[in-house]
């Protein structure tokens, strides 16, 4: 009896780690608003902007989702970060021509000033970054 139990103690156990490791997940890839073909010129005109074009279901966007979040401690304070679903919005994936995954576009006041895919790393992110809106 007593085994019986430790037993369901344990699969509780992993079910509560199982359970936070895909609330943490989840919150990284939902931690950034969202942009759509509606509101995307409002959102980056004037501004220093970081768009992480990502499809839910590919786990090297979900990598860079955990250095975005990083990067988000450190970035300069002139920097904004959005996503962009691109199974949602595919005129905006096409406008822009994401064609691999992950992709971060840089735009400076509007207009895009540099595209790269895969991921980066936060101090990949925090260069960049400098570089183009300094």
């Amino acid at each position: 009896k007593k085994k019986k139990k430790k037993k369901k103690i344990l699969k509780e156990d992993y079910m509560r780690k199982y359970f936070f490791v895909t609330l943490l997940t989840i919150t990284a890839l939902f931690s950034y608003e969202e942009l759509t073909a509606d509101n995307f010129d409002q959102k980056i005109k004037g501004k220093n902007v970081i768009i992480d074009f990502y499809a839910p279901w590919c786990p090297p966007c979900k990598v860079l989702a955990n250095n975005l979040e990083d990067f988000e401690i450190q970035k300069p304070d002139n920097v904004e970060i959005f996503k962009v679903n691109i199974d949602n919005e595919v005129l905006l994936a096409k406008k822009y021509k994401v064609k691999k995954l992950p992709t971060i576009v840089y735009f400076k006041d509007g207009k895009e000033v540099k595209q790269e895919f895969g991921i980066r790393s936060v101090e990949e992110l925090l260069e960049t970054s400098k570089k183009e809106f300094n």
